[in-house]
């Protein structure tokens, strides 16, 4: 007989775990940069499964600034699939939920991706929107050049007042490192105290720019809106200052022209879109 346990990851889970992100997916891996702060979490928790004893799996559960609950990082070791490992981190996640009082959760992943969207919906996740990816390279050429003077938003208030209007044409989220944002006042007040939010008065123009972590891989656009040139000139710019090697940014698919506005601007499309599935109303 089987035996599934789960619990929380300990500092001494680490080699285990990046070992078991290696095998179930080698072509996205970034533990080893997160593990410390995933770990640390002081709401969420970096879970682990084990089978028969054996260290087989991983998932994280983070609790965002709207009080709901992101699932991500779910790896399970290909020797132990089929088991039923992830629906053991799934119905611990739940529990978690419960007992903090959070009524939605969150996941997200690619659209072709059979597996990872059939589990959620065994547990009552269903589709909440679905977007593209973009991507471009930090040119120093292009960030040479002088630039509409964006200076960061610094009151709350404000920065609501210039992202909430915005929110029908990102379809209601906000996205970094492929974490799906709720865009909310809270949202705001949160990017705000963090530095992401940016305006330029003459034009109208506001620009949400960070990441959530690894800043050193990607400068993350989570929005943009009003002189898109100079938008996304701004970020070329963040982009090299900080040395960050590329811009990446997920727009909803319901937005043609956040798309056609990316494409002028010179950047790539990833492959293959990606949903985000959400689970409402948890007692």
């Amino acid at each position: 007989m089987t035996i599934i346990t789960v619990r929380a990851a300990r500092p001494e889970d680490r080699e285990q775990i990046i070992e078991v992100e290696a095998k179930s997916t080698p072509n996205l891996r970034y533990v080893p940069q997160v593990f410390a702060e995933f770990i640390a979490h002081p709401r969420g928790e970096f879970s682990v499964a084990e089978v028969d004893g054996e260290l087989a799996a991983c998932a994280k559960f983070t609790v965002l600034p709207d009080n709901s609950a992101w699932l991500e990082t779910l790896r399970v070791t290909p020797a132990r699939q089929g088991l039923g490992v992830g629906k053991r981190l799934y119905e611990h996640f739940f529990a978690i939920a419960r007992r903090q009082g959070i009524s939605t959760m969150r996941m997200y992943t690619g659209v072709n991706n059979v597996v990872s969207k059939g589990l959620a919906e065994r547990f009552g996740f269903q589709p909440a929107a679905t977007f593209f990816g973009a991507w471009q390279a930090t040119d120093a050429a292009l960030a040479s050049a002088s630039a509409a003077p964006f200076q960061p938003v610094t009151d709350p208030d404000s920065a609501a007042a210039l992202l909430m209007p915005h929110s029908a044409a990102w379809n209601g989220f906000l996205v970094m490192n492929r974490t799906f944002y709720t865009l909310t006042p809270v949202l705001c007040t949160y990017l705000c105290r963090r530095g992401q939010v940016y305006a330029e008065s003459t034009s109208g123009s506001v620009a949400v720019l960070g990441a959530r972590f690894m800043p050193e891989q990607a400068l993350h656009m989570g929005l943009f809106a009003g002189d898109v040139g100079a938008c996304l000139h701004f970020a070329q710019q963040k982009a090299n200052q900080i040395g960050a090697p590329r811009l990446s940014c997920l727009f909803p698919t319901t937005s043609p022209q956040i798309r056609q506005d990316l494409d002028d601007g010179g950047f790539q499309m990833e492959p293959s879109a990606f949903v985000v599935m959400e689970r409402s109303g948890l007692s």
